[in-house]
């Protein structure tokens, strides 16, 4: 057999919806999330208390963790993730992202979806975060459109186009919370207000950690007339010193 048609099949027929995502062991029966029973069960789910807006873990008694109590300006209304950014979850994204494993986030996708059912989110549009040309060119794809696979399959309107990032930007896994809330000034703009004005709207990305990306694309969207923001996102990160 050819080599690249035995790689193709393999990718394409051999491990999709047969080997589990996290573990890579043979599946015994269906899964919409294509995972085994032993991962699922291992797997980070938030399903903690957290902060009501932006959906931090909290261990206290507390409704909102310090950042929001002390009225940081989120941009946003609401923020939840399915899990924390940790153990297997952690390395299926990073193979999502940086290794081309594309066909993850149908799966994940599901997560996502489930997610939104439960926190009873209510979308008119479901938008993608952007990311700039330069890392599109890179990796080839964005990773938040293909995590708003399950939105669309269930006949929520997906907008991939009008929010787009117009300047590139240091990347921002290098710094800290106060850098990270400037990096991003001006980087995103709405190019069709129409499609958000006196909408509800959904924010879609893989990870949440400060929120600053989120925030930035949450506030040209209010100056652009969208009536509500929410932000969904498959993983929260604690950032680093931050307790409660």
């Amino acid at each position: 057999m050819n080599k690249k048609l035995r790689e193709f099949l393999t990718s394409t027929i051999f491990i999709k919806d047969i080997k589990c995502l996290f573990c890579g062991k043979e599946l015994d029966k269906d899964s919409r999330y294509c995972v085994c029973d032993e991962c699922l069960l291992s797997l980070p789910f938030l399903d903690t208390k957290v902060c009501k807006k932006c959906g931090e873990p909290i261990k206290s008694q507390a409704r909102y963790c310090m950042r929001c109590k002390n009225h940081v300006d989120r941009g946003f209304d609401k923020a939840r993730a399915v899990f924390l950014y940790a153990g297997k979850i952690k390395d299926v994204i990073i193979n999502l992202k940086y290794f081309g494993n594309k066909y993850y986030a149908e799966y994940l996708s599901n997560f996502l979806f489930d997610l939104y059912q439960k926190e009873n989110f209510s979308a008119d549009v479901v938008i993608p975060a952007p990311i700039s040309k330069k890392s599109f060119k890179t990796r080839g794809f964005n990773q938040a459109e293909l995590l708003c696979d399950s939105f669309a399959k269930n006949g929520i309107e997906v907008n991939c186009t009008c929010v787009q990032k117009v300047l590139e930007t240091q990347n921002q896994v290098k710094l800290d919370f106060k850098d990270r809330q400037t990096n991003l000034i001006g980087a995103f703009k709405v190019v069709d207000k129409n499609a958000v004005k006196n909408k509800n709207v959904l924010i879609v990305d893989d990870i949440f950690t400060t929120g600053a990306t989120v925030c930035e694309i949450a506030g040209v969207l209010k100056k652009a007339g969208a009536k509500n923001v929410d932000v969904l996102t498959l993983c929260h990160q604690m950032p680093d010193g931050v307790t409660n």
